[in-house]
C-alpha cells in the first residue's frame, strides 16, 4: 500500500543464494507476486533499479531484474534502464554504478524539479555523518574488556570457545593454509539446527589498533566519546548508526564498529584529501577519488590489487588527518562475516567418537612430534588411548556441558600481493587466535541447506571447508538412522548409498575429519578427490563424479537431491557440467535434454548451490 503512494522510487538490489532477493527485500517481493494483484496496481509510479551482483554467479543480478520485470508489470514506468553492477569489475561496482548515477540525477532533474537549496542549507552541507562529544577517559588503562562483547540486537549471544585445533598437518599448515576446528559453547538460551549459519562478529588485532590510534591519529586508547547521528530533512530525522548510544572508548570503537584493515572506499579518499596541505598527497589522493577513468585505474592499482587497507592507506598518506568525526563517517564499519556451520546439535558432546579423537591424535603425533619419540601406533595403543580420553572427559564434564556446542571449519586467510605484500582474513585470523574460554559475539541465521527426510537420497559436492553444511546434515540423517533401524535395510542394503564428493590437496596434509567418515559407511559413500597426490594430473570432484557416474545416476533416478557447498568460481559450474555429462553417458541424455532435467531440479529447490567468494 505505501509503494503504491510513492511517485519516484530508486531500489537498489542484491541478489542472495539461487538468485534470491535479500532478506530485507523478501516480504515485499512474495506481496508483489501475489497473482490477483492488478496489472494497473502501479500506475503512476516512475521507477529505476540498480543491482549489485557478481559474475562470478550463475544467476548474475537475477533479484535486481525480476523486479525490474514484475514493477513493470504492474504498470510502473521505469525512468531509467536497469543497471547491472559487477563486483568482480576491476573497478568494482562503481564501473556501472558511476554513469548509471549520473543518468539517474539527469533523468530526476528532467521530470521532477529539484528544490532549491538556501545559503544556510548549502553552508551546512558536509561529508561529515557523525558528530563527536568526548566525555572523558576511561579509569582504567583498557575499559574495552574482551570479555563481555557488546551486543547489539536481541538475536546476538556471547559464545566462548571451547576447543581450537589444526585439521591440517603441521607441514601443511605451514606451507599451503591452515584449516582449524573452532568448537563453541553456546548459552542456554540458544539452539540451532543442522544447515544454519552462524554470524561472526570479528574484532581487530589490538597491535593494529594501538599503532593507528596512538601513532597515527595520536589520541589515548582510554579515550570516551559519545558517536551520534547528524540528522537531515532527506533521512526523516532518523538515521542508522554503527555505534552503541552510550559512550565508547577509542579502544572500543576501532576494535569492534569501524574496520581499519578493510579496502577502503573512493569516497575515503576524498575525505583525506581535504585534510592534507601537501601539493603531492592531496593531488594523489583526489586522483585516486575522481570518477575518472585514470583515476579508477589508479585506484584499482594501488589499493583494490593489494588489497591496501585504511590504516596502510593513513600510513602513506601521512599529511592527511581529517577531523575524528569525518574519519569515522569515511572508515568502513565492521561488518560480521558467515560461516556454515558443520555440526549437528545432537552430534556434539554425547555422539563423541573417542576411538576417533585417539586415531586422530596418532596421526598428529606421527606428523609433529620429533623422531626419537615413539609413535602411538596398533589397536592396542588406540584403545587404551580413547579409553583414558572418555576418562579425562568424565572427569572434566560440568554443568555447562550440557549446553549446546557447535563446530566451526575456518580455513585461514593469508594472502601475498603481486607486490610481495603479505595480508591476512579479518575474522579468520580472529577465529585463529581464539584461545579456550573467548568470548565471541555471535548470531543465528538460517542456511540454504536444511536436512532433509532419510528416505531422500542425497548427492553431496563439498570440496575443501565447503563440507561444514554437509557435515552438519551427514551426522544428523546418521542419528535419524540409527533411531529408526533403517541404516541396515532398504536401498542400503542393495549397495545404494548416498554419494559424498569431498575435495582436498593432499590425503596426508589436508583431509579435513578424515577419521569421521568411515563412521557413516553403511550408508554413506565417500569418495575423495586429492588435486595434488598425482603427478602427472590434477584431479577435481567433477573428475570422481564422472567417475561414479552409474552410482550418481541410480541416485537421481531414486530421487535424489544434489547439494553443492564451496567457492562460486568456477567449481560449481563445472560440477554443473559434471552431472550433464554423466547423464549423457549412462542414461542416454542429450545435451539439451540432460541441462533441462538438473534446470527443472533447481527450480524445485532439489539441486542447491551453497557458495560464496
Amino acid at each position: 500500500q505505501s509503494l503504491c503512494r510513492l511517485r519516484f522510487v530508486v531500489f537498489v538490489v542484491s541478489t542472495t543464494g539461487q538468485g534470491e532477493p535479500p532478506v530485507n527485500m523478501k516480504r515485499l517481493w512474495q506481496d508483489l507476486l501475489v497473482a490477483s494483484l492488478p496489472k494497473t496496481l502501479l500506475e503512476g509510479m516512475r521507477f529505476a533499479v540498480f543491482g549489485l551482483g557478481d559474475r562470478h554467479y550463475r544467476e548474475f543480478n537475477y533479484a535486481a531484474r525480476k523486479l525490474h520485470a514484475r514493477l513493470h508489470g504492474l504498470g510502473a514506468e521505469p525512468f531509467l534502464r536497469l543497471g547491472l553492477g559487477d563486483d568482480q569489475h576491476d573497478f568494482g561496482l562503481e564501473q556501472e554504478l558511476d554513469p548509471w548515477a549520473e543518468a539517474m540525477w539527469d533523468a530526476l532533474t528532467t521530470i521532477c524539479q529539484p528544490r532549491t537549496l538556501s545559503t544556510a542549507e548549502i553552508a551546512n552541507l558536509n561529508d561529515c555523518r557523525y558528530s563527536l562529544d568526548i566525555v572523558g577517559q576511561a579509569s582504567t588503562p583498557s575499559a574495552f574488556s574482551a570479555s563481555r562483547p557488546t551486543l547489539q540486537d536481541a538475536e546476538e549471544f556471547v559464545a566462548r570457545v571451547r576447543a581450537n585445533w589444526s585439521l591440517c598437518t603441521q607441514e601443511h599448515a605451514k606451507e599451503q593454509q591452515d584449516v582449524r576446528n573452532i568448537c563453541l559453547q553456546l548459552p542456554p538460551s540458544r539452539s540451532y539446527s543442522a544447515g544454519d549459519v552462524l554470524v561472526v562478529w570479528p574484532q581487530a588485532d589490538s597491535e593494529l589498533v594501538t599503532r593507528f590510534v596512538v601513532e597515527t591519529l595520536g589520541l589515548e586508547l582510554t579515550t570516551l566519546v559519545k558517536v551520534s547521528v547528524l540528522c537531515s530533512e532527506s533521512s526523516g530525522g532518523a538515521s542508522s548508526s554503527a555505534f552503541p548510544e552510550t559512550p565508547l572508548t577509542l579502544e572500543e570503537i576501532f576494535t569492534s564498529y569501524l574496520d581499519i584493515s578493510a579496502v577502503p572506499s573512493r569516497h575515503f579518499f576524498h575525505v583525506l584529501s581535504k585534510h592534507t596541505t601537501h601539493e603531492l598527497h592531496n593531488r594523489k589522493l583526489s586522483e585516486f577519488a575522481s570518477r575518472t577513468l585514470e583515476g579508477k585505474d589508479s585506484l584499482y592499482e594501488y589499493c583494490k590489487r593489494e588489497k591496501r587497507s585504511a590504516a596502510e592507506v593513513m600510513w602513506d598518506f601521512w599529511t592527511a588527518r581529517p577531523p575524528l568525526a569525518e574519519l569515522l563517517s569515511a572508515l568502513p564499519p565492521m561488518r560480521p562475516r558467515r560461516y556454515s556451520i558443520a555440526s549437528c546439535p545432537q552430534w556434539c558432546g554425547a555422539s563423541v567418537s573417542f576411538e576417533g579423537l585417539a586415531r586422530h591424535w596418532a596421526r598428529y603425533t606421527r606428523a609433529v612430534c620429533p623422531a626419537w619419540r615413539l609413535p602411538l601406533a596398533g589397536a592396542g595403543a588406540i584403545g587404551a588411548c580413547a579409553e583414558a580420553l572418555q576418562r579425562q572427559h568424565r572427569q572434566d564434564a560440568a554443568p555447562t556441558d550440557e549446553q549446546g556446542m557447535l563446530d566451526l571449519c575456518v580455513a585461514i586467510v593469508q594472502f601475498t600481493t603481486r607486490t610481495g605484500r603479505e595480508g591476512k582474513g579479518l575474522c579468520s585470523t580472529f577465529l585463529q587466535r581464539a584461545e579456550i574460554g573467548d568470548p565471541i559475539r555471535c548470531s543465528f541465521e538460517k542456511g540454504t541447506l536444511a536436512p532433509r527426510p532419510a528416505n531422500v537420497p542425497l548427492i553431496l559436492v563439498c570440496p575443501g571447508t565447503g563440507l561444514s553444511p554437509c557435515r552438519a546434515l551427514v551426522q544428523d540423517r546418521h542419528l535419524q538412522l540409527s533411531r529408526s533401524g533403517a541404516m541396515k535395510g532398504g536401498r542400503f542394503q542393495a549397495g545404494l548409498k548416498d554419494l559424498m564428493f569431498l575435495g582436498f590437496r593432499h590425503r596426508e596434509g589436508d583431509l579435513l575429519y578424515g577419521d569421521e567418515w568411515s563412521t557413516f559407511e553403511p550408508w554413506l559413500s565417500v569418495r575423495i578427490a586429492f588435486s595434488r597426490d598425482h603427478e602427472d594430473r590434477k584431479v577435481y570432484v567433477q573428475d570422481v563424479i564422472e567417475e561414479n557416474g552409474a552410482h550418481v545416476c541410480g541416485l537421481l533416478d531414486a530421487g535424489a537431491q544434489i547439494f553443492v557447498c564451496g567457492r562460486a568460481h568456477p567449481m560449481p559450474a563445472q560440477v554443473f557440467d559434471a552431472f550433464v555429462e554423466v547423464l549423457q553417458a549412462h542414461r542416454g541424455l542429450t545435451l539439451e535434454s540432460a541441462t533441462t532435467r538438473l534446470r527443472e531440479m533447481q527450480r524445485r529447490q532439489q539441486y542447491i548451490c551453497d557458495t560464496w567468494g
